[in-house]
């Protein structure tokens, strides 16, 4: 908390492809900063999705940060280690500007000069809501929309394992402080995009199921051809969750680089957070990502053979579902 409350010209990043905890939690805190005087600016070196841009704050996101940025902080939020500012962060901050890490990932190794890492917490929403009391200010109204929006979207409202009695308590505590909980599940979790819809019914008439192991594949071809850009997030991560017969799920998505974008869940009992890692990404047990070289048959072998190990060595075998 020291650091921000030194700090006056924050940089706030959120990662590439944000999400709504991402999101959540960087407008969050920049409107608790903007209450005690401070001027952040944030940053996203991808457009925000429709789903996300009616936060308050959303059009005030950077995808450039000019050279010459008046800043004396910079924190990195809702990311594991520094490749996922997209390249916003510059080496030639270390020494000039401290870094603040604001995370909930297993995998961060905690690569900030401070770190606040709570890695079983259900989404970075919940440390930012103590960072954001911290400063005296409220979690209420407009930020407690943006709060809830990263604990909804980060626990599939409210569907995941990691949502404890703790996190419904904190659901609890937003709505009464005038969180739009009603307007986040409309406008957030229940606004699927038509070109998305398009993208689902493809990759799902791609869909194949190996014993315990689902997965889909969505070349570069197809995304051109369904008018998908790169930072657009499909979600096909969760949506692939639902597979009844599966205990680990795949989605891989080309890039028009050439890398293939990797999302995978699974169910209680197994982890996939171990395979993210080991590919240079990172996530939590039940849901996690990389992106790794192609040609996209390659990656697609290649990741398989690491999830088959995880489906034959469940980390708990009593809990996971039959």
């Amino acid at each position: 908390m020291t650091l921000l409350r030194k700090s006056d010209r924050p940089l706030l990043i959120a990662h590439p492809r944000p999400d709504g905890d991402a999101i959540g939690s960087t407008l969050a805190l920049r409107l608790a900063l903007v209450a005690v005087g401070k001027h952040p600016l944030v940053a996203c070196v991808d457009p925000l999705p429709a789903n996300l841009a009616y936060l308050p704050g959303a059009d005030s996101f950077l995808q450039e940060v000019p050279e010459d940025v008046d800043i004396d902080l910079v924190v990195a939020i809702d990311m594991s280690d520094l490749k996922r500012t997209g390249g916003i962060y510059r080496e030639s901050w270390r020494e000039r500007y401290p870094l603040l890490v604001i995370d909930h990932h297993e995998t961060n190794a905690a690569f900030g000069d401070v770190n606040l890492i709570l890695p079983h917490a259900a989404a970075t929403a919940m440390p930012m809501t103590d960072v954001i009391v911290g400063l005296g200010v409220a979690a209420q109204d407009e930020i407690a929309t943006c709060l809830l929006v990263g604990l909804l979207t980060d626990t599939r409202g409210l569907r995941t394992e990691t949502t404890t009695p703790e996190v419904l308590r904190a659901v609890g505590e937003l709505i009464e402080s005038g969180g739009d909980y009603h307007g986040v599940m409309q406008r957030t979790l229940d606004f699927v995009p038509y070109r998305t819809m398009r993208a689902w019914g493809v990759a799902l008439d791609r869909l194949r199921l190996e014993d315990s192991m689902a997965w889909t594949t969505l070349s570069r071809s197809l995304k051109e051809e369904l008018q998908i850009d790169d930072h657009y997030d499909l979600d096909l991560g969760n949506l692939l969750s639902r597979v009844a017969e599966a205990q680990v799920t795949a989605a891989f998505i080309e890039m028009r680089d050439g890398t293939i974008k990797v999302s995978m869940r699974s169910r209680p009992g197994y982890n996939v957070a171990t395979v993210a890692d080991a590919l240079g990404g990172g996530g939590h047990k039940a849901a996690a990502g990389c992106t790794v070289d192609g040609p996209l048959e390659t990656a697609v072998n290649r990741v398989l053979n690491l999830l088959r190990e995880v489906v034959r060595e469940p980390v708990d075998p009593v809990t996971s579902v039959p």
